[in-house]
């Protein structure tokens, strides 16, 4: 194929998928404490909070100079912790009701988790527990379908044990058992895999949870797979094999451990030169082709989405991008995650999503030495806001940039507060008469 028929195939395949994006009408927030130099990972949680301003609050947490944690509670702010030094790779959880949630990290060669407390802007935190002196690549899940509850399960790389992945099953107090090995036998490969590295994990519920990981058969061919414990469910038909030195970090979510629902759970990744996606009983998929960065993933409901840093926003710059899925059906177009006023300035990675089933998503990813985060719509929406109706309109809560309440006030006062406040950037969001979020605006005064 000559020069000028590849880059007529270059066009009709490219210029479709960017004029397919559909822009963010969510505000991004940007996190308190900051800047935040080198960080390469994050993490994100969300419940139900009964005793919060809005009925819900997120967790995030993030490596780096400086490792930490927060919670974000909308309607009352964002409350930042620090992490040892030197912490690296962190997962996190939040629930029973907002008021338990579970940290795990990377720390001095081994997995270290520590459990905390929330309650109206506080956070206490218990000491650290070792989990394995000489393990990496932790991640952590607990069942989150319409409530976040027990149990939490963390899943890490064991470098001393030949069965590579592990799980330990505790709570969101944070109590873990000893760990044990994850079954080595593949779901699609039907095999035992070997040199299994960046597990992720799936909890439905007490003694059911589904693992993913990469792995290698006992020939030395490359696999993303699942690996079941109690689930009963089935593995991909296809697509899941991996070019050698791939280091693919898959990513897993799921709604509920059905075999019958072909999209009981998704699986999301990036190999060497595209985003991947994959559901039971399904042939893994492309999302994306180059330039893109690791995905990740989360279901609210029957709704998921898989988001991921991208160019096709902004070549060269990657901002991060999502698709959206009604069960098995992807959407159309694509939707941007960040919000215009960043769109396209910096490179965007690290990004992390967490999901309930009556709730929104709490996302985060890092961007020009900062973290950003926000609550995005979703429930099949064509971008990550739903359309608001603002006949209800009540009130009016004003941020600063970190999250922080500045002013509240009657709708019909707004004017007045707002032309007394000084010269900043602020987060304007608007509240029905039942105290339901209705938009959310960055505006520069």
């Amino acid at each position: 194929m000559n020069k000028i028929t590849l880059q007529l195939v270059f066009t009709l395949f490219c210029i479709p998928a960017v004029a397919q994006i559909h822009p963010s009408t969510t505000t991004d927030l940007v996190m308190p404490g900051g800047p935040y130099m080198n960080v390469l990972n994050t993490g994100a949680a969300i419940s139900e909070c009964s005793s919060c301003s809005q009925s819900v609050v997120h967790a995030y947490t993030w490596d780096g100079d400086s490792p930490g944690f927060a919670v974000y509670e909308p309607g009352l702010g964002t409350f930042v912790y620090g992490l040892p030094g030197g912490a690296t790779d962190p997962d996190i959880v939040i629930g029973n009701d907002g008021y338990n949630g579970v940290v795990v990290y990377e720390l001095n060669g081994g997995v270290e988790y520590q459990s905390f407390t929330y309650s109206s802007g506080n956070i206490s935190l218990v000491s650290l527990k070792i989990l394995s002196t000489n393990a990496q690549h932790p991640n952590i899940d607990n069942p989150n379908d319409c409530e976040s509850t027990n149990p939490s399960v963390i899943v890490y790389e064991d470098l001393n044990a030949p069965a590579n992945i592990y799980y330990s099953v505790g709570t969101l107090n944070g109590l873990f058992n000893v760990p044990i090995a994850v079954p080595n036998q593949g779901l699609s490969t039907g095999v035992a895999l070997v040199n299994r590295k960046y597990p992720d994990v799936q909890v439905y519920q007490a003694n059911k949870y589904l693992f993913v990981s990469t792995g290698t058969d006992l020939i030395g061919n490359n696999y993303v797979d699942l690996f079941d414990f109690g689930t009963g469910l089935n593995g991909f038909t296809s697509g899941n094999a991996l070019l050698p030195g791939v280091n693919a970090k898959p990513r897993i979510d799921g709604v509920v451990a059905n075999p019958v629902l072909d999209y009981a759970y998704a699986v999301t990744y990036h190999d060497h030169n595209s985003v991947r996606h994959g559901f039971q009983n399904q042939a893994i998929s492309t999302l994306q082709g180059a330039s893109s960065g690791d995905p990740a993933i989360a279901y609210t409901g029957d709704f998921h989405d898989a988001v991921w840093p991208s160019d096709l926003v902004n070549s060269p710059n990657f901002d991060v991008i999502g698709k959206g899925f009604n069960a098995l059906t992807p959407d159309a177009f694509y939707k941007e995650l960040n919000d215009p006023l960043t769109s396209g300035k910096f490179d965007k990675w690290a990004v992390s999503i967490a999901g309930s089933c009556n709730l929104d998503y709490a996302v985060c990813w890092v961007g020009d030495n900062e973290i950003y985060y926000k609550q995005a719509n979703t429930g099949g929406s064509s971008s990550y806001k739903m359309q608001p109706n603002f006949e209800n309109l009540a009130q009016v809560d004003i941020y600063n940039i970190h999250g922080q309440l500045i002013k509240s006030c009657k709708a019909e006062e707004f004017d007045d507060v707002y032309l007394s406040l000084p010269h900043s950037v602020y987060i304007i969001n608007k509240i029905d008469n039942l105290g339901q979020l209705l938009s959310a605006e960055k505006v520069v005064k």
